[in-house]
Order: structure tokens, then C-alpha cells, then sequence
């Protein structure tokens, strides 16, 4: 960025589902140059890199990585990447935003905001949902919630999904019941202290525990249950669901939390409101300002990080049928 050429020039390492998602908001953005497409399927770099006028395709990190015209790198790339595309990132000295989960364990994520913290660099993950236009507006109803629940239920993951793979995606309660984790940590306002949790493999072949039911307290006496599985998605509500409860009163989120209702402690109407699915687009904005000045991150590494800290203690409870401390992961 110069006062010559004002432009962002921003590279996509991925070129899959969320490499596209993640350029078509870019693109809408006068300030934003899509420069480099990246992937180790040549033809998906090239596919995507053919819709943006000064798209280049490559199958080499590197080689992004080593052009100083690059502003930020967005890594969109099957979870097992992440880390090590991560700490390139950090040693060329680019900025990053990274879809979630940055890493399949808490000890890696730990390492890869380490290494950005020491290099001063900003970053982001892709937590979308708490950028959801009525998420924001029911933190603002209920700011100060007793109690939230949070449910992430999907329909059966096919066992050729790569995300459904342990090794490559951690399976659904890591790949996307994440998500919840970060919801519950964002309505908290709060920093997770233990968890408890029930869960076990039910029916996928690969051996992960597929279903989990967990309770979490937070340090300010907020307590919090997030349910993750994959056996369906509840009818009339969707894939994900929140609710919250505080001195204000009640609020719900359901059908993909683009719809809110909201019931006053003091008994009066109750309120209901239609959004839409914009935590994409705004969570692109989000990093764009991040990146155009001073600005505090709104879904930093270190959010990610106690996110599957707190994934990483409902498993792990769930497994050893014993209350986990989380206490030494925000020391």
C-alpha cells in the first residue's frame, strides 16, 4: 500500500469452497486487489484465478509468500496446512486471515499466535458467526447472559469429506462445532474456566467422538452448554441454534441464526427480527480495517486459540468422564 497505488493486494491460498466465498466479498471491496490464487490443484487456482481481471494462479506457497507486492495472504486450505502455511505467513511477514479451526489442537494454534505476536503482524480467524448482523444485536439485548446454549447439529458427514477425516479435518465436533466454542466465548464476554462433558463415537466409521453434549463455566459466573453432533438437523430451527438467557430477558437465534427473537424480562411483546446470512462479508471488512490501520481484532488468533482449548477440554472430558480445568490456557 502506497500513496501511489492505495490498493490491498490480498492472496488466496485455497482454492476450494471457501476460497471462493472468501474472494466474491473481496471483490466487492473497492480497496482490495485479488492477486495471487494458490492451490495444489492447479486447475482450482486457475478456475478461481480467471474470475478476477489480475488473478495469477500458482500451486506454490512460496512463491506467494516471496512477492513483496502482497499485502495479506487469506489461508482457506484443508485444516492440516494451516499450521505450517501459518508460521510461512509469519515469516515472510504477511498478514493472515485463517479459516477456522487455525490448527487441529489447541498446542498448535498456541504456537501460531506466538509466532504473529512476536512478529507484531495482525491476523484473524474466520469465526463468521459473531459477525452476523443479529448476533451482534443479541449481545446487545442480553449483555450480560446467566446462561447460553448453543447448538451446532448437522446432517451425517460423509465419510470422503475431507473435514470428516481425522487426520486432515478432526472431524465435525472440531471442524465445525468450533463455531460454537466461539459463540459461547463471545455472548460470555467471558474467559472459559472448566468444562464438563458427555460424548462418545456413535455411528461415523473413522472413530471420532462425533456427538458431544458440554457444560462450561466462565469467569464471570456465566455458565454455558454447547451441544455438537451430526445425526441431523432439527426441524424448524437449523443447523445452528443459540439461546440466551439474563436479567433482560430471553433472546433466540435459529435458522442459521438469521432469525431473532427476543422476550423482555418485564413480559412485554415479544420481538422478532429477520437478518441474513452476513458474517462472511462483514468479517472480510472486519480484516480489510484491520489491515488499513490501528484497530483492535475482533476474532484474533488468541480467540481461536481458547476456542478449541475449550473443544480440546470437551473431549477430553468426554473421554476420561471427568470435570477439565481451563484455567492454565489464559494464565
Amino acid at each position: 500500500m502506497n500513496k501511489r497505488d492505495p490498493k490491498i493486494n490480498v492472496a488466496m491460498i485455497g482454492c476450494g469452497e471457501m476460497g471462493r466465498v472468501h474472494s466474491a466479498c473481496l471483490s466487492q471491496m473497492e480497496s482490495v486487489r485479488l492477486l495471487w490464487f494458490c492451490d495444489t490443484t492447479l486447475s482450482q487456482a486457475l478456475s478461481l484465478a480467471e474470475r478476477y481481471p489480475e488473478g495469477r494462479p500458482t500451486t506454490s506457497a512460496e512463491e506467494v509468500f516471496a512477492d513483496p507486492r502482497v499485502h495479506a495472504v487469506y489461508i482457506t486450505t484443508q485444516t492440516d496446512s494451516h499450521k505450517q502455511l501459518c508460521l510461512a505467513a509469519a515469516r515472510a511477514h504477511k498478514p493472515v486471515l485463517v479459516e477456522k479451526p487455525v490448527t487441529l489442537c489447541s498446542a498448535g494454534t498456541l504456537e501460531v499466535a506466538r509466532a504473529f505476536q512476536q512478529a507484531r503482524l495482525p491476523a484473524m480467524v474466520g469465526f463468521k458467526f459473531r459477525f452476523y448482523s443479529l448476533v451482534q444485536r443479541a449481545r446487545t439485548l442480553v449483555p450480560e447472559p446467566y446462561l447460553i446454549h448453543v447448538q451446532v447439529m448437522d446432517d451425517p458427514w460423509p465419510l470422503d469429506f475431507w473435514a470428516n477425516d481425522p487426520a486432515k479435518g478432526g472431524g465435525h465436533v472440531i471442524s465445525q462445532g468450533i463455531h460454537g466454542a466461539d459463540l459461547l466465548r463471545f455472548l460470555s464476554g467471558s474467559e472459559p474456566l472448566s468444562v464438563f462433558a458427555v460424548g462418545k463415537n456413535y455411528h461415523q466409521p473413522t472413530g471420532v467422538i462425533d456427538h458431544v453434549s458440554a457444560i462450561f463455566r466462565f469467569a464471570n459466573d456465566a455458565a454455558g452448554t454447547l451441544n455438537i453432533g451430526d445425526s441431523g438437523q432439527p426441524p424448524g430451527m437449523g443447523k445452528f441454534l443459540v439461546q440466551m438467557f439474563g436479567r433482560e430477558g430471553v433472546v433466540v437465534l435459529s435458522d442459521r441464526l438469521t432469525r431473532l427473537a427476543f422476550h423482555p424480562s418485564d413480559r412485554g411483546e415479544i420481538r422478532y427480527l429477520q437478518g441474513e446470512e452476513d458474517g462472511f462479508i462483514n468479517e472480510n471488512r472486519a480484516f480489510i480495517q484491520l489491515l488499513s490501520g490501528p484497530a483492535a481484532s475482533e476474532s484474533s488468533l488468541y480467540e481461536g486459540y481458547l476456542s478449541q482449548v475449550m473443544i480440546d477440554g470437551a473431549l477430553t472430558s468426554a473421554q476420561n468422564h471427568h470435570m477439565e480445568s481451563l484455567v492454565s490456557a489464559h494464565e
